[in-house]
This record gives C-alpha cells, structure tokens and sequence, in this order.
C-alpha cells in the first residue's frame, strides 16, 4: 500500500481542533472543501465524490459530491458542501453513480496516529484502502497529522495529495474567498524539486544553421561516405557541391531567398538529401509534400505555404494542378557546365522547415521550425548517444513526419552516413533486417506499432543475428507498451546488447523534447516518456497552475525547441503557444496532452485531451475528417472513431447520419479525394441519429459498442 505523511503547522489548525458538532460548521466544511479540491488535482477527477468519516471516534459518516469549479472560491465550495452534505447510506454509496470512485476523508483525533500504528503493526482493520483507484485522507486536527494512502504498492498520487491539501489548507484558512483557480497548489520544496528537473541549460552552437554544419563536417572529411542507398553512393564533397548547384538554380531560376518556402515531393533516392541541403543553402524553408496524398490537399497546403516553387520529378508532379513552377530534382544546370555558386544564406533564426499537422478545423496546420530549434534537438542527440564516424543511420520515415527530421540531418553532425532503403521497404521486416546486415546499420526508428510487428517477425524468422549491428532503437509517436519493452529486450537488448529510447514530442516543439531509456529490466504499467532534453522545460498545468509530482494535467513545452507558430495562422498560434509561466517574456506550447511529473523526474504520459490520436505514429485530429464527411453531400451529421481490435491494427470507423442514397463506396471515395489514405475510414454505419449522452454530445461511448451498432444503425 502506497502512503505519505505531513503534519500541519499550528497557525493551520487553529479553530480545527475543536470538535465539531456536525460538519455544517464554517471551518471544518472549508477544510472538507480543501480536502475536495485536493482530491480534485491528485484523482485527475472534476468531480470529487467523497465519504467522510468526522468525530474522534469516525462514527459521523456523510457522503460529499462535488463538482469543482476553478473559478469560485474556497468558500463558495464551503457552502455547496453545507448544502448538499447527505448521511452516508451503506452500500448505496459504495462508488459513485457513474461508477467511478469514491474517496475517503477522515477527520477526528488520533485517526491518523491510529492508521500508522495499524500499518506499523501489520493489521489491516478500517484505515486500509482496497478498492483500485480509491485515494484515502486522514487527518488529525489536534496533532495535525495528515497520512494519505491507495491501494497501489506504487502510487505518486498519495504524496500529491499530502502536499496539495496541506499547501491548499494553509492558503484557504487566509484567503477563504479566493477562487480555486488562482491559488498555487506548488510548495516552495515543490517548486525547487520542479526546477531540478527542469535544469537543462546546455551550450549548444546556437547561432549556426543546419546546412553550415554540414559543409563544416564535409570540409573536414570530403571522402567520406555520407549517403548510401542499394545502387549507389556520395561522399560528403559530393552532397555539398550538388546542394551548392542545386541552392545556386533555386536563387537563379526563381530569385528564392530567406523567407521562402520550397515544396518538395519527393521518395526515398540519393536527390533528396541533396534537395533539403540545396534549399537550406537557398536561405529557404522546406515544406515536405506526400506523394501518396490527394491532388487537392497537395494543391491546398503548396497555395496555404505560399510555396515559391515545388522539386519533384515529372512522375510525381504531373496531372496536380500545382499553383506554382515545378522543378525536378536533378537539373540539368546544376548537373554540369559553369553555374555561379555563391555562399550559403540563412541564419540560426530563420526557418528550416514547414510541416503540416492535422488540425479540428479540417484543415491541416503548417508548423514553422527555425535552425536554431532543430540544431538544438540533434545536438542534445549527439551528445546523449553519441554516434560515431562507423555508424550507419537508416532514415525509412516519410519525410512529411518530423521524425524524419533527425534521420535525414543526425548523421552529418558526428561525419557518419545515412542509408535511404527503397520506396516501401520499411513495411517489411525482412527487408529491414537485410538492410541492417547488409549495411552494417547501427541506428534505427520504429513506432511502437511498427516495433510490435518488427519484434514478433524478427523472433518468429530468428533475424537476431542479422541485427547484431543495431546498438540503439529509438521509438516515438505512440505510447510504448511495457510488453512492447519486455519484447525488445527478450529479442534484441539481451542477446544484442541494443538499447532502447522511448522519445516524445509534437511537432510544435521540433520533434522530441523528451527521452527514457528503457531499462532491461521487466517493464510493468505506462513506460514513461523520460526528462526534459536540453535547453527544454516541461510544465505540468491545470487551472493556470503547475501542479507538483505525481499530479495529471495539461503538459506545456518551452525552451528552444518551441516552434515559431502556425504559418498563417496568428490566432491559432495565439491560443496554442502561450506565455511561459514564470517566464513571461518566452512561451511555452499547449501540447493537449496528459501527463504528470513522478518522483524520478521522469514524465508520465496518459493521453490525449481533445479528439486527436495517433495511427501508427502519425498524429491526427478526428475531427479534421469529421469536417470533411459534413461536406460530403448527403451526410447532416457524423463521428469518427479510432477501432484497435490488435496491437499493431488501428482502423477509423464512421458514423453518419443523412440521406438514404448514402453509400459506402460514395462516401469513402469523397473522403479518398481530400484526405490521405491513413485518414480515410474503413467503415461506414448510418444512423437515424447519433446516440447522444445526457448532456447533449455525441455518445462515443455508445459508438464503440457492436451491440449498440447493430441496434441502431445500418452498415453501409
């Protein structure tokens, strides 16, 4: 059983120490409330259902529910308690009506004294707590002892709790009337132990670009090897000359500069390194385009960039209708004759790069990258797991996704190679792992869904002496299962020695901004998603406050890896990348996602805030295609859900409502027209109408039920 004490001061008990004659009475119902509050912040709950035990003798029980509203005062939850307060009714009140838990607070003298002598003793008796995810508070306001405990062997919540209440207490008892919301819930040794964690000042060459660093690393070492592919390969004298030609045509042929946008639609080749160089030395941001995704989406994201020109050969750019010039990525001016190369433009300032991202709108959002942010990420990288002049890095992400960012641009920090596999060969394990022994590949990436397959075929097939030359496995875009981490190192972190690196990060805050090494050890629970990396600060909030270890809440980045905003988009940019707390004059970005600090300094990541998820790595905003099946003619009102019937299968089901000429194949052949293919849903069910939760919303709950499919709607 988890547990954690504190003892309050003297000034925080006054008036708290003599019995009350019922919990009507001003301070002990503005301490139930605290305790309400409290219970609010370390249960990641908004409503807090309570049984209460107060009298020295914990005979008074009486059941509490209550809903916190950040903006009203201690006081005003005082009376809301006053007036809702009910005995306790048994059974009746044994968990809550939704079937969530009911917590337990005891009030009354010596009950925490006796709780720690029953645990000191052995015995269980009516101080234990067995029920899952039930938190319990004593307190004994003559000694002021507070204990908390759960259930759990492990459970940070217990000490968050301790530290909530007895901060909160101390505050409310001063101000009684200030509202719940803006008052901290920090102590100062919390607010020193977050500063610890967040101790991640590192130099780093913040004043240089990525394409500097290149032609430093290639005037160091020209004839070695930097790109490798199945047929071919170039050194590093090569790839400079070619992205210097390359930046040379891109000035002369369209006067690009810094402040320009290049699209690229591009696969896996030799060119395409050479391509991303030659824009950077251009001054120019690259803006990577899907070669599998729609005409339309393409067309709309190269007019939204305001995109100078698209690279991408005549296979791959002919019949979309692109608003602007099109340049192959091979031509013929900076292949041969005299071409006029001038120097390299751009500062650590300007953008790298413009990546878009799903976005509620139904439209995507570009994310802008500065040098500065990415040369920050690969840095902290280098100097974390330091790659050598022997290692081969294999880049198999599609370059639309910021993962590729590192796998294109690492290697040329430490004057190693990257090696780019056929088009598609990162779908097939065997290929990879051919790769690996063929190439000599030290370095590779996997979503954790990805990992599942690649473990299981990798055991099943006996690749393990083929990955031998694996010394690192890093894995991102996905929550990393502890069955995931007890596999790889069953199959490769044992016989191998490889080493994983559970990575987390969105795309607001240039790729990663934090890291765990995943120990050999057997995995149990969330497999955390590591510490800040340099020169990054992690925010844990809720209500405007940091919160303390071992508390949920919204998790906010700052640091140098903070992107520059939404192109175009400065309202958006507004709401989403807001003031630092602490640090006004900085900014921190809103990720929408939960999480919460553990005593090790490591962050605990439970999930999603709003409706985005993420398909095999790849982050997307349900109700971005939402949006586009309420365009689709016919369809009044819909929802989009994720199915994951396996470990490795994610599938998108749709629910409509609408005309009866609705169709499966009219409705996915619309959806196919305007949105990528992993964005598109498998299935169709249509509805009289949506099944609806009391207040009004779409009941997804209800959506994800086969039984209530059946009963209620159609399969198209």
């Amino acid at each position: 059983m988890a547990r954690a004490v504190a003892r309050l001061d003297r000034d925080t008990l006054t008036g708290l120490e003599r019995p009350a004659p019922d919990m009507l009475s001003g301070t002990h119902a503005l301490t139930v409330a605290v305790a309400a509050v409290a219970f609010h912040y370390a249960a990641f709950v908004p409503d807090v259902r309570l049984l209460v035990a107060a009298g020295d003798d914990g005979a008074k029980d009486f059941v509490v529910e209550l809903g916190i509203d950040p903006a009203l005062s201690f006081a005003a939850h005082a009376e809301r308690i006053a007036a809702g307060l009910r005995p306790h009714d048994g059974a009746a009140d044994a968990e809550g009506s939704d079937g969530g838990p009911v917590h337990r607070l005891t009030i009354g003298a010596r009950v925490a004294e006796a709780a720690e002598e029953a645990r000191a003793e052995g015995e269980a008796g009516t101080h234990e707590v067995t029920a899952p995810g039930v938190l319990r508070l004593d307190l004994d306001p003559v000694d002021g002892l507070v204990v908390a405990r759960s259930a759990a062997a492990s459970d940070p919540a217990c000490a968050a709790l301790v530290e909530v209440f007895t901060e909160l207490l101390g505050r409310a008892r001063r101000e009684p009337h200030r509202a719940v919301g803006d008052c901290p819930v920090l102590s100062a040794a919390g607010r020193r132990r977050l500063a610890e964690f967040n101790a991640t000042d590192h130099d780093f060459p913040a004043e240089t670009t990525l394409h500097q660093i290149f032609r430093d690393q290639a005037r160091a070492t020209p004839d070695r090897t930097a790109v490798l592919t199945d047929d071919t390969s170039l050194t590093y004298a090569e790839v400079d000359e070619r992205s210097d030609r390359f930046a040379a045509v891109l000035r002369r042929r369209f006067g690009a500069g810094p402040g320009d946008v290049i699209g690229v639609l591009a696969e896996r080749s030799p060119d395409l390194p050479v391509v991303l160089l030659g824009v950077l030395k251009a001054g120019c941001a690259y803006l990577p385009l899907d070669p599998h995704a729609p005409a339309l989406r393409i067309q709309d994201m190269v007019r939204r960039a305001g995109a100078r020109a698209v690279v991408g050969p005549d296979r791959l750019t002919e019949g979309l209708g692109l608003p602007v010039d099109v340049l192959p990525p091979d031509p013929p001016e900076a292949l041969d004759g005299p071409l006029p190369v001038p120097p390299a433009l751009g500062t650590a300032g300007d953008a790298a790069y413009v990546i878009y991202t799903s976005g509620s709108t139904g439209r995507p959002k570009g994310v802008v990258v500065e040098h500065r942010s990415v040369v920050n990420r690969l840095n902290w990288m280098q100097r974390a797991y330091p790659l050598g002049s022997d290692d081969t890095l294999i880049q198999k992400t599609p370059v639309i996704f910021d993962v590729s960012v590192w796998e294109l641009f690492w290697w040329m920090f430490a004057g190693s190679r990257v090696y780019l596999p056929p088009p598609g060969a990162e779908r097939f394990p065997l290929a990879l792992a051919e790769a690996v022994e063929r190439h000599r590949v030290t370095v590779m990436h996997f979503v954790p869904s990805m990992l599942n397959v690649f473990l299981a075929e990798a055991e099943r097939g006996g690749l393990g002496d083929r990955l031998d030359p694996l010394h690192h496995v890093f894995s991102s875009g996905e929550s990393l299962s502890a069955q995931a981490v007890d596999s790889f190192h069953r199959v490769l972190g044992g016989p191998n020695g490889t080493r994983l690196v559970n990575l987390y990060g969105p795309t607001e805050t240039t790729v990663d901004v934090t890291s765990f090494d995943c120990p050999p050890e057997a995995a149990h629970g969330r497999v955390p998603i590591g510490r800040p990396i340099d020169n990054t600060r992690l925010h844990v909030m809720r209500h405007g406050q940091p919160l303390p270890v071992g508390v949920f809440g919204t998790l906010h980045v700052a640091g140098s890896g903070v992107a520059r905003g939404y192109l175009g988009d400065e309202e958006l940019t507004r709401r989403r990348f807001v003031p630092e707390h602490g640090r006004p004059d900085t900014r921190m970005y809103d990720t929408g996602d939960i999480a919460r600090w553990l005593p090790t300094g490591d962050i605990d990541f439970l999930g999603r805030q709003d409706h985005q998820i993420k398909i095999r790595g790849i982050r997307v905003d349900l109700q971005e295609i939402e949006q586009v099946l309420l365009e689709a003619p016919g369809v009044v009102d819909c929802a989009v859900r994720l199915d994951e019937p396996g470990p490795a299968l994610a599938v998108l089901r749709a629910a409509v409502t609408g005309s009866d000429g609705l169709t499966r194949a009219g409705l996915r052949a619309y959806v196919t027209e305007r949105l990528p293919a992993y964005m598109v849903p498998a299935t169709y069910d249509r509805f009289a109408e949506l099944p609806r939760t009391s207040s009004g919303k779409t009941d997804r709950r209800a959506l994800a039920e086969d039984a209530a499919v059946q009963a209620r709607g159609q399969r198209l």
